[in-house]
């Protein structure tokens, strides 16, 4: 199955969920995205089709065991079949969340997503990589379920807080350093929709190539390794994280050209921020390598697959040891201490 990805207006919406092929929606609804556009999405107008509605937390506050279970009976108490459709209206938590209810509930149901933030139209709600949080690290519990559709509204941009626009424009840094046409936009200042659909496509591309993430689709994992580490030690948004993560990549293993680009891109995206979350404090290195051991994409007990970069477009995996990893950290502290962009 392939993913269609749709740039609709706000009043399509409604339109496209009558549309599906099914007589039972299931919604899955961010609540802050509901307090402002709910007058917007009047789903009680659809016709010949059972709505079944579940306000959700804000951000990675749902992803978690406990609202996972209360959804899945809610529904289930509903009463739903096989042939339910899901539909996710959120940030990129709220996708992950979802699709893996999705993936879940009776076996598996199909399901859309409708993401409302920067960071989930270029990354999150594309690629059918659904999962929850443990409390041991980010995404622990999860699964692969593609989406039937994604469907790109640019309006819910419009009420977009700076903080959720910085964390989308650090997933789009990442997607810079993979594909030189991409980075061929940002430098350019192309404007935003066009961005966000290159991205969507590129993602797209290597899910069709690599679904399950074996081959080079490991790729798009740049920066995060290190950056879902960051995301839980100081509390950041998930595209910021994942910034200040391919920082200490480019810093650690790579060279001043990775640097460079990085402030040429940051100043075309219009990234505002200059100091890493650690700057003039202890490097966390203990609690950094305790994410790292437990992150998904550990490849042995003692060793994790990093994606480096040698140049825009050129992108590659090395295995590392953790003990490598903890001594390189170690003989780079105090830099990285003083580090900012």
């Amino acid at each position: 199955m392939k993913t269609q990805i749709k740039n609709i207006t706000l009043p399509d919406i409604v339109e496209e969920i009558s549309r599906l092929e099914t007589d039972t929606v299931l919604l899955i609804v961010d609540h802050n995205v509901w307090s402002k556009y709910s007058k917007d999405l009047p789903f009680d107008k659809i016709e010949n089709k059972k709505i079944i509605f579940w306000k959700s937390p804000d951000g990675e506050k749902v992803k978690n065991i406990l609202d996972f279970q209360n959804v899945i009976e809610f529904f289930l108490e509903k009463g739903i079949h096989r042939n339910a459709h899901l539909v996710a209206i959120g940030g990129g938590a709220v996708s992950d969340f979802a699709g893996f209810v999705a993936a879940t509930i009776l076996r598996g149901i199909s399901w859309s997503v409708i993401p409302t933030t920067l960071l989930a139209m270029v990354d999150a709600g594309i690629g059918g990589k659904v999962a929850i949080n443990s409390k041991n690290g980010k995404n622990l519990i999860g699964a692969f379920h593609l989406p039937n559709h994604v469907w790109i509204c640019p309006t819910f941009l419009d009420s977009l807080p700076d903080l959720e626009r910085n964390s989308g424009m650090g997933e789009i840094l990442k997607y810079c350093f993979l594909e030189y046409s991409i980075y061929d936009l940002a430098v350019k200042k192309a404007p935003l929709d066009q961005i966000i659909t290159a991205c969507a496509l590129y993602k797209q591309k290597l899910t069709e190539e690599d679904f399950k993430e074996t081959g080079a689709r490991r790729i798009l994992n740049l920066g995060h390794s290190f950056g879902h580490a960051l995301e839980f030690i100081y509390n950041l948004p998930h595209g910021e994280a994942i910034m200040w993560g391919m920082m200490l990549i480019f810093k650690i293993f790579g060279n001043e050209k990775n640097i460079n680009d990085t402030k040429l891109l940051k100043a075309a995206l219009g990234i505002s921020a200059q100091t890493p979350p650690w700057h003039n404090k202890e490097f966390p290195i203990d609690k950094i390598m305790h994410f790292l051991s437990k992150d998904k994409k550990i490849s042995a007990l003692n060793s994790i697959n990093l994606v480096l970069v040698k140049d825009i477009g050129n992108a590659y995996i090395e295995n590392m040891s953790f003990e490598a990893i903890q001594n390189i950290l170690e003989n780079n502290k105090d830099e990285l201490r003083k580090f900012t962009l």
